[in-house]
């Protein structure tokens, strides 16, 4: 008869994803166990015997309900949108509890990622909720592979657990890099005489000049008025902002080696420091990173493709694809700085 029907017949509950660890104190147990039934059988002590049985009883009891102290529980793992290599992210651990009893003593592992997290209750039907640091040291693909759910209830003698693959792929951003601004290396990609920050109806103020026919009488300033005795307006910055490319070179030199590839990793965090600034100050931005380039625009979605773009940017031999600018439009290149 083939086991897997011997299983069926006999209704053993069978899970190979059961993972089973005998602890210490249970193989100080197992042994004591043994040497009582060793005993029992050579001198035929009735008490032996009973205690024997009590023994037993005690490793039956602890296998089951250990084993059933980690079924029916569901495992979900939430993290923020954006997450930036070496830095801690706060990640949230959410357990569910589908079974009508209550689990105690839950211990819960991220792929290794951080130390184990104690769930000291977790009631029938109900959810507990944990938050766990956890910290990517690579940029670009990173995996969380699986979380493993254990326990060593109800006494300890086995530390029964279940393995809940996750396989979540996230795209992990360079972790930004503080850089002289700007870099000197910054050049204007054309020089038209043209004011990169163009007049418009932003909220910043350029400058104030005396009025000229087609100002708008909104933008009076009536202070400097009343005390020049001639109209003054406020020339106020394009709500646009300047559009900028940031410029990430990407070719690896011939002979280039470790110390090269780490001045890389320096100049993509530089390029993803010099992105978030521009954002922030309102500026549209654009990357051109080896044969990518992504157009100037600004936005939470425009920032993510930036980044991602960085996170998953590699050295090649050949340069970046040539670029021409429109006037007005500012360039900054980094580099990998020679060894």
């Amino acid at each position: 008869m083939k086991l897997s029907v011997l299983r069926l017949r006999l209704k053993i509950p069978w899970d190979d994803k059961i993972l089973v660890r005998v602890t210490n104190l249970g193989l100080g147990f197992v042994f004591t166990t043994l040497v009582v039934a060793i005993g029992a059988t050579n001198t035929g002590n009735n008490g032996l015997y009973v205690l024997l049985s009590l023994l037993l009883g005690i490793l039956l009891v602890s296998g089951v309900v250990s084993r059933r102290n980690v079924d029916g529980i569901d495992v979900v793992l939430d993290g923020p949108a954006e997450v930036f290599a070496g830095e801690p992210v706060r990640f949230r651990l959410r357990l569910g509890n589908r079974t009508l009893r209550e689990k105690s003593a839950l211990l819960v592992k991220v792929s290794g990622k951080s130390a184990p997290l104690l769930f000291p209750r977790l009631v029938a039907a109900g959810e507990a909720e944990r938050g766990v640091d956890l910290v990517f040291p690579r940029r670009g693909r990173q995996k969380v592979e699986s979380i493993l759910l254990f326990s060593g209830y109800p006494i300890g003698l086995f530390r029964k657990g279940r393995l809940h693959p996750v396989n979540e792929e996230r795209i992990v951003f360079p972790r930004p890099k503080a850089a002289a601004f700007p870099p000197p290396e910054a050049r204007e990609a054309v020089d038209d005489g043209v004011d990169p920050r163009r007049k418009g109806r932003g909220a910043e103020i350029l400058k104030l000049r005396e009025a000229v026919p087609g100002d708008d009488p909104r933008d009076i300033h009536w202070p400097q008025t009343a005390r020049q005795g001639r109209p003054i307006v406020k020339e106020r910055a394009s709500e646009l902002g300047r559009e900028i490319v940031v410029q990430l070179e990407t070719a690896r030199p011939a002979r280039a080696g470790a110390e090269w590839d780490a001045a890389f990793e320096e100049a993509v965090r530089e390029a993803a420091g010099l992105v978030l600034r521009f954002l922030s100050r309102g500026e549209r931005v654009g990357l051109l990173c080896g044969d990518q380039f992504v157009p100037p625009a600004m936005g939470p979605l425009h920032r993510s493709t930036v980044l991602t773009a960085l996170a998953l940017a590699e050295a090649g031999a050949e340069s970046s694809l040539p670029l021409v600018l429109p006037p007005g439009v500012a360039l900054y290149r980094v580099r990998a700085a020679s060894g």
